[in-house]
């Protein structure tokens, strides 16, 4: 192995973190944040073993400059989890305590090589080949992984069926209504906030009612994650034929697929629909569109920090890293929120026919907003109750005031969904070791969706007292469009995070069942 290309070391080892999060979370990040995260990790590694090399210039080995920057590539990782071992507040570890003990150990390091020119140079030809031999296989698992998901969407028989259009007639009724889609991540109906939270949502769901809105007795998601329930929802169409397609995998190509390629955007635009997509700030599946005529753009121009922000991948390298420690608010986040409504609040100015989708990941946890809508500073969220309902009622409050402007603004009174995907999860119905084991409490919380429909035109009839997500839009097209799309069955299904396509199927008796350990949950016993 030549000396150069043994001193390339620190270049693959800052690649590792970023690989292996790829290769281990396929189709849940997007590539240009892949070579974001690529391109951050090489130049700042770069930029270390340029001022080492330069400060060690004829006075040590030319091998001690990439041993310098592996040494930074180490720290850059290791010092959160040193703050977590040393400080009962590992959000804010003691810093100057932290920070010295930090640059002496490295100090005592460099000092104790300098001399040892062979050891270098071992080190050197060791750290190359591990680390090419891991980039490498991250690599080729991160390719395996796309192509995987490539081959899954073609073969899907789903997929091919849900390709095909709703019929329906081709021109519209009158008026043509703009439709506006807020989907609300983990924002649990009425029911749940009683049972779960002791919280009554009832002036929120009033002040709806007064402008208008249809908020159902009861609301529910067909299924437990937003993985399942939003492409169910945009297809209106179950997905339990995923277990015989899917089976044990956790590959989410194919339903973040049926979210970007989803028929009811089709129908709608070939009706003369202009569709605009509203991207959530960091869930893959919904972080962009390919096929919308205009996709939301919340900010311009480009800020490091707040792209440690924008995905799954860049979030779980910002907070494994140094980085945690900047920017230690949650404004960025915060401000997604603020800038995504305002944009849906000045969509009626569009003159042409309006189809807008927004996923808003709230009042989802990071809690960013107080209840005053104030953005909170960074730190361990141990607590998932008052944090989760002050965020409840801030989202409440920027909910009704996009709303109210969007009435104002329409001339023609347009259609409102606002749908949570699903409910809470504090008894954690999807972190069950296997599907038989999630009790009916659990399953009555997380899938207890919220639910506000504004349906000008008799619509409310359409919907009912009782609404299964996956029928939303279904009776949206139906009542207005006069589409020739049956009705989905209002049938449950659950599943776990680690194999989301396993489904059982659960009915509405079932859920209402109450256990002795639910009893002992709701007395705080």
């Amino acid at each position: 192995m030549t000396r150069w290309v043994a001193r390339l070391y620190p270049f693959l080892i800052a690649l590792i973190p970023v690989l292996n999060y790829a290769a281990r979370n396929p189709a849940q990040f997007r590539f240009q944040g892949l070579a974001l995260m690529i391109g951050a990790a090489l130049v700042g590694c770069g930029l270390v073993y340029a001022l080492a090399a330069l400060l060690t210039r004829g006075r040590a080995p030319a091998a001690l400059p990439p041993f310098v920057a592996l040494l930074a590539t180490v720290a850059f990782f290791a010092y959160p989890q040193l703050g977590v071992r040393i400080s009962a507040t590992p959000g804010d570890p003691p810093h100057a305590l932290l920070v010295p003990i930090t640059l002496a150990v490295f100090a005592a390091v460099v000092w104790w090589v300098w001399r040892r020119e062979a050891l270098l140079e071992g080190m050197g030809k060791f750290f190359t080949l591990m680390g090419a031999l891991l980039v490498g296989w991250s690599t080729v698992q991160i390719g395996i992984a796309w192509l995987e998901g490539r081959r899954t969407i073609a073969r899907s028989e789903l997929a091919s069926e849900l390709a095909r259009p709703i019929g329906g007639p081709t021109q519209p009724r009158e008026p043509r209504r703009d439709i506006y889609v807020i989907v609300l991540d983990e924002y649990a109906n009425s029911a749940v906030l009683r049972e779960r939270f002791g919280y009554d949502n009832g002036p929120f769901e009033d002040s709806l009612r007064a402008l208008g809105f249809h908020v159902p007795r009861l609301v529910r998601s067909n299924y437990l994650h937003t993985l399942l329930s939003v492409p169910s929802m945009l297809n209106s169409a179950h997905l339990d034929r995923l277990q015989q397609e899917l089976g044990a995998s956790k590959h989410p190509a194919l339903p973040n697929y049926l979210v970007e390629h989803n028929r009811v955007a089709r129908y709608l635009e070939k009706r003369g629909y202009h569709h605009v997509f509203f991207p959530s700030q960091w869930w893959q599946s919904t972080s962009g569109s390919s096929v919308a005529d205009t996709e939301f753009r919340p900010w311009s121009g480009f800020n490091f920090m707040r792209s440690m922000a924008a995905g799954e991948l860049e979030r779980t390298i910002r907070g494994a890293s140094i980085l945690r420690y900047f920017d230690r608010t949650h404004r960025w986040e915060a401000d997604h929120v603020r800038r995504i409504l305002r944009g849906l609040a000045a969509l009626p100015r569009d003159p042409d026919p309006t189809f807008a989708f927004a996923h808003i990941l709230k009042p989802h946890d990071p809690f960013v907003f107080d209840s005053e809508c104030a953005t909170l500073r960074r730190g361990r969220e141990t607590d998932k109750v008052g944090p989760y309902l002050e965020q409840l009622e801030c989202v409440n409050q920027l909910l009704l005031a996009t709303v109210r402007a969007i009435l104002r603004a329409s001339d023609v009174p347009p259609i409102i969904i606002l749908q949570g995907d699903h409910g809470s999860k504090l008894l954690g119905a999807t972190g069950y070791s296997h599907v038989d084991k999630v009790p009916p409490a659990a399953a009555r919380e997380r899938l207890g969706a919220f639910g506000a429909y504004f349906l000008p035109g008799g619509g409310a009839a359409a919907f009912g007292d009782t609404v299964t997500v996956v029928n939303v839009l279904g009776d949206v097209l139906r009542h207005y469009f006069g589409a020739d799309l049956p009705r989905a069955g209002d049938e449950h299904y659950l599943s776990t995070v680690e194999r989301p396509y396993e489904f059982r199927r659960v009915d509405a008796p079932w859920l209402a069942v109450v256990d002795s350990g639910d009893l002992n949950l709701r007395a705080g016993r």
